[in-house]
C-alpha cells in the first residue's frame, strides 16, 4: 500500500480535494486510518495462519489493473462524471489484491470488514447521490409535516416547502443531512462488526437505519421551524440549522441504541438455544 503511493498519489490528491468541498465525501479522510485500526486490533484473529495466496492475488490485480486503464483511455468520453469514483475503486482494489497477495484468501476472510471497509474511499457517484438526497428530502419533509401536524402547528406542504404561518420553509438539498447520515451509516457498520455474528443481523441492523436518517433530519427541519417563529428567527441561518447536524447524529445514535440491544439479546438466546440442543444430537 506504501509502496503504491507513488503511483497513486495524484488521485488520491484529487480524492482528499474532493472530500472538502463535497459534504457526502466528508468521512474519506478517515476511512484509511480507521480500517488500519481495525486490522491493528483483529491482527491475533486475521495473521493467526498466514499462506500467500499468489493467484487470487493476481487475480485482483489484474482486474483492479485493467479498471484502471479501462478509466484513464475511456472514461473521458464515457464515464465523464464518475471517473474519480472509477479510479479510486480500481486503487482499493490494487490495495485488497496485495493483502490477499501476501496473507492469503483467508487472512482475507477473517479481515474482510476492514479491508471491505476501504470502499467507503470510493465517492458516490453523481446519479446515485442526486437520489439519494432526493429521497432523504422527500423522507425529511414529509415527516416535518407530520411532526408540525402533530403539534398542532398550522402547516401547508407543497413538494419539500413547508408554509407555516409567518415562514415558509424549503427542504433543500442542503437539509437533506447527507453528512450526517453518511456518519451514522459508517458508525452503524462498525458496531455491528464488533457487536454482531450472524450476517442477517448485521444487515437488519444497516437498513434500520434508513428510517431513523428521515426521522432525525425532520425532527431538525421542524426544531428549525419551531425556534424560527416562536423565538428568533436568527435560528434561520444560525448555527443549529447550518452546523447542528453533530446534535441529530447523536440522535440518531440513541435511537438506535434500543435497536442493537434487541438484536444482541436475539442473538443471545439463538446460541443458548443452539448450545442447549446440541447435547441430545
Amino acid at each position: 500500500m506504501a509502496g503504491s503511493l507513488a503511483v497513486v498519489w495524484k488521485p488520491l490528491r484529487t480524492l482528499f480535494s474532493f472530500s472538502l468541498t463535497h459534504d457526502y465525501a466528508s468521512h474519506v479522510t478517515l476511512i484509511i486510518p480507521v480500517s488500519a485500526y481495525l486490522i491493528y486490533l483483529k491482527r491475533s484473529e486475521i495473521f493467526f495462519t498466514v499462506r500467500t495466496g499468489p493467484l487470487p492475488g493476481s487475480v485482483l490485480f489484474l482486474t483492479g489493473t485493467i479498471l484502471w486503464w479501462f478509466v484513464e483511455n475511456f472514461a473521458a468520453s464515457t464515464f465523464r462524471d464518475n471517473e474519480l469514483s472509477l479510479v479510486i475503486l480500481a486503487i482499493v482494489i490494487i490495495w485488497i489484491s496485495g493483502f490477499v497477495f501476501f496473507y492469503g484468501p483467508h487472512a482475507f476472510a477473517r479481515g474482510r470488514f476492514p479491508l471491505l471497509f476501504l470502499l467507503l474511499l470510493v465517492p458516490i457517484p453523481a446519479i446515485a447521490i442526486e437520489k439519494i438526497i432526493f429521497i432523504l428530502q422527500a423522507g425529511s419533509s414529509a415527516v416535518a409535516y407530520g411532526l408540525l401536524r402533530l403539534f398542532s402547528v398550522p402547516v401547508l406542504k407543497q413538494g419539500f416547502i413547508l408554509q407555516l404561518p409567518t415562514l415558509d420553509i424549503e427542504v433543500a438539498k442542503q437539509c437533506s443531512g447527507i453528512r450526517s447520515s453518511l456518519a451514522l451509516l459508517i458508525t452503524v457498520l462498525i458496531v455491528g462488526d464488533f457487536v454482531l455474528r450472524s450476517a442477517w443481523r448485521k444487515a437488519l441492523l444497516v437498513l434500520s437505519i434508513v428510517p431513523i436518517l428521515i426521522f432525525k433530519n425532520g425532527v431538525r427541519i421542524v426544531a428549525v421551524c419551531l425556534l424560527s417563529i416562536y423565538v428568533n428567527r436568527g435560528f434561520l441561518h444560525g448555527w443549529l440549522h447550518t452546523s447542528g447536524g453533530i446534535v441529530f447524529y447523536l440522535l440518531g445514535l440513541a435511537i438506535l441504541i434500543p435497536i442493537v440491544t434487541a438484536l444482541r439479546k436475539s442473538e443471545r438466546r439463538s446460541a443458548a438455544g443452539d448450545f442447549q440442543a446440541s447435547p441430545g444430537q
